[in-house]
């Protein structure tokens, strides 16, 4: 979501960040909003040529401001999903803002765009901001393509222009070249510390040799690298050519990535991907992308080779298990709630969610390094109607958020 905040030239960026500090910070936490705070002396900066999901107005005398920046905003990207030019405005009515944002208001309505003020407490605020908007808004981003998907995932592609025109997020492909050139680069010493925080926080190491550890670390500090230049939210990356061209894996990469913030997902499967971008940004949580593996009547395993390591109680440091090769993470979960989603279909119209709870942390060398049991019956939605092979478990219950995503977004469930 991004927000521009308008001030007067009365008035400086620190006054506007302190005076509106507890909202501010709201919107940014609760409504992952980004804050840009414009001026008159930038106004018509690139920032400006898009509209944003809402103004704040924070003090009066902003209607030329608002206008000039009006003037130079791209006119079809005013348009929402539904095809509706509207502009949403923010007042609280301190230093005169509901006073400009009234003349704001009427001034659109002249040039026949409609617009919208919201005005009240920070919590009335933030509420009707989430209300108005949706929180398809919250999706707003970039999502790194590092090569093209796995060659056995023919049904798990998005439609890229469709995301983003309806969801905000913007797609960029990246060269796996340019991941092979950075793990030759990256300093020994460097990779040598994260393997060894790995090391110090893990229960125990079984296959990989310390220099496979070091390859590991090698391709998260290159992917962390790229991320930071590319200003990225979110990847996936078609991992086994790195398997086979650098003999490294990037199972250690991901899990620390998923950690830190960044949505990092395996084998080029963009639904998977976007199903764990809607778990971080709409449920706040990190999630583990796995293969069903084994189902009966009353439970379902699936199973990955990296987790996020917050995700679990312990780890032990493995290799890939179709390899053999480099590093990979044995999550051990806690026999907890977790919700198991889907998003998929090209055009991301249909989903599948379900709650249930952990009953068993399993291992078996005929499985990928992670697996985790729960106790629901997944053969009538797997066998019959699944959104393609990888799904995501998250901790806690969120069937409620998100299905009500879902329902505002037009996306219906996969089994009706």
């Amino acid at each position: 979501m991004k927000i521009f905040i308008l001030r007067s030239s009365f008035q400086t960026d620190e006054f506007v960040r302190t005076e509106y500090a507890d909202l501010i910070q709201r919107l940014e936490n609760e409504c992952h909003a980004e804050i840009s705070i414009v001026g008159d002396e930038n106004a018509e900066t690139p920032t400006a040529q898009i509209l944003p999901d809402a103004f704040m107005i924070a003090t009066g005398g902003v209607e030329n401001l608002f206008k000039r920046i009006w003037e130079v905003i791209d006119v079809e990207m005013t348009c929402s999903p539904l095809g509706h030019k509207t502009v949403t405005m923010i007042a609280d009515g301190r230093n005169n803002s509901l006073a400009a944002s009234l003349e704001i208001l009427t001034y659109l309505e002249n040039i026949g765009v409609e617009g919208k003020i919201l005005h009240g407490t920070d919590n009335e605020i933030v509420s009707n901001l989430v209300e108005r908007l949706g929180r398809a808004s919250l999706l707003r981003g970039r999502i790194g393509l590092f090569g093209q998907p796995s060659d056995w995932l023919i049904a798990s592609g998005v439609d890229r222009e469709m995301l983003r025109q309806r969801y905000g997020i913007e797609t960029i492909d990246i060269d796996l070249q340019r991941v092979k050139d950075g793990i030759n680069a990256t300093p020994q010493d460097k990779a040598a510390k994260v393997a060894q925080a790995l090391l110090e926080r893990a229960k125990a190491v079984k296959e990989p040799t310390n220099a496979d550890m070091i390859e590991g670390a090698k391709v998260y500090l290159t992917l962390k690298k790229i991320c930071a230049e590319e200003r990225l939210n979110a990847l996936t990356i078609r991992c086994f050519d790195i398997v086979t061209s650098c003999k490294t894996t990037s199972c250690l990469a991901l899990a620390l990535l998923n950690d830190e913030g960044i949505v990092a997902g395996c084998e080029g499967d963009m639904q998977s991907l976007i199903s764990m971008y809607l778990a971080k940004r709409i449920c706040g949580e990190t999630a583990f992308m796995a293969n069903p593996s084994q189902l009966t009547d009353q439970s379902s395993m699936l199973a990955h080779c990296t987790i996020p390591l917050s995700f679990c109680d312990e780890t032990i440091v493995r290799s890939h298990f179709e390899s053999g090769i480099g590093v990979a993470v044995q999550g051990l979960l806690p026999l907890t709630d977790y919700t198991l989603f889907k998003w998929g279909g090209p055009q991301l119209d249909r989903y599948f969610v379900a709650e249930a709870q952990a009953i068993e942390t399993p291992y078996s060398d005929h499985f990928c390094r992670t697996q985790i049991t729960l106790n629901v019956n997944l053969k009538p939605y797997l066998l019959q109607h699944s959104i393609g092979n990888h799904h995501v478990i998250i901790r806690g219950r969120h069937a409620d958020e998100i299905e009500c995503f879902m329902r505002s977004n037009g996306v219906l469930p996969s089994m009706q």
